[in-house]
């Protein structure tokens, strides 16, 4: 049976309205309880309208105390920017907060201009995103943790409390975009969190076959290590919006996904050192430089190669049932809010989804 997620990046474009964008940002999850999805994804971001939570500690806090039966998701933590026993201590209270609904979705960023405002170097992130999993985990599962590492030092054991409700931890998730990335989710026994926006704008039109590409390496792998390669969860993000007419549901949510689309553009200029090329990036920031370029960003486009859904019922249905079928997924998380729209327009779709989608998908 397939699950159901609502995501938002808390974008807020005018931020004199920064009050009333959030409050609306929370009712929606409310209203995504009371419809029946299964998960709030939540997401973290730093000096941008892009996405103004910069904490998912605080609002995943604040989304425990506001809902009772959804869990609550991480799109994602990101392990470099704080030092691990911190994100530990403060998810294992999450998990504790929410009485275990806690879904822990990690990752290592990818906008520059993050990296250069924190200080942290960008080119060893996923160094450090390793050392970091392996304190949390252990953090988690361990009386005490020390630890000596090339960016963490734990000099003398140490009782990270409180200790999460879910056992052995939190179900952990990973963002996978570059084969990389799928390849450590597999090492680590994560669940995936895959996303059209990201996996799109590195492959363009043929980002439906890199994706199942990349997902039959990461189930070699899992086969390599004696794991089976469909035990994990796979979750799919994508800018999603349904209207009774088609036509009326593409008017609406296509120039706000092209905002998306442009803070992106922007965000990866802002701060990238000398050519604009990171170490560790350069298969995403190369390729989305050409996919920006080759103008494959316009919402026609990404309608075209399937990276945004927005039409009628009956054609979400069968984008929706295609993407299943092919990833082998066992959950969306659907991007109604994206870009500053109309919190009403939203609660319309939202609502038309939970009743003419959900159950046949």
């Amino acid at each position: 049976m397939t699950e159901w997620g609502v995501f938002s990046l808390s974008q807020i474009p005018d931020q004199s309205q920064r009050v009333e964008a959030f409050d609306a940002d929370l009712k929606l999850f409310e209203l995504a309880e009371q419809l029946g999805f299964d998960r709030a994804w939540i997401a973290e971001h730093l000096f941008s309208t892009y996405g103004v939570v910069t904490s998912t500690q605080v609002y995943a806090a604040a989304l425990a105390q506001r809902t009772r039966r959804m869990r609550i998701g991480t799109a994602v933590v990101v392990v470099p920017f704080n030092h691990p026993l911190r994100t530990a201590s403060d998810f294992a209270l999450i998990d504790v907060l929410s009485h275990g609904r806690l879904d822990f979705g990690v990752g290592r960023a990818y906008q520059p201009h993050e990296f250069v405002g924190l200080g942290v170097p960008m080119e060893q992130s996923r160094a450090m995103f390793v050392e970091g999993m392996d304190v949390i985990r252990r953090a988690w599962t361990e009386e005490t943790v020390s630890h000596q590492g090339a960016f963490w030092t734990i000099p003398a054991p140490v009782e990270v409390l409180p200790k999460p409700v879910q056992q052995p931890h939190p179900p952990i998730w990973q963002a996978t975009v570059s084969p990389e990335s799928f390849n450590q989710a597999a090492e680590g026994g994560y669940n995936l969190q895959l996303a059209t926006p990201f996996t799109y704008r590195t492959y363009r039109e043929r980002w439906m076959e890199e994706l199942e590409g990349h997902l039959a390496g990461y189930e070699a792998t899992c086969r390599k290590l004696g794991r089976d390669p469909k035990a994990a969860r796979r979750m799919l993000l994508v800018p999603f919006f349904v209207d009774a007419d088609g036509a009326r549901a593409r008017e609406v949510f296509g120039r706000h996904v092209e905002w998306f689309y442009a803070k992106v553009t922007a965000n990866q200029l802002a701060g990238a050192p000398g050519a604009g090329v990171v170490k560790g990036y350069e298969l995403t920031m190369t390729e989305g430089k050409r996919t920006r370029e080759l103008g494959y960003l316009t919402f026609d486009k990404l309608l075209q190669y399937g990276a945004a859904i927005a039409g009628d019922p009956e054609s979400c249905i069968e984008s929706l049932r295609t993407m299943k079928r092919r990833f082998n997924l066992t959950e969306f998380a659907l991007w109604f809010n994206i870009g500053g729209i109309d919190p009403a327009a939203c609660e319309a779709a939202m609502r038309l989804a939970a009743e003419k989608i959900m159950p046949f998908v």
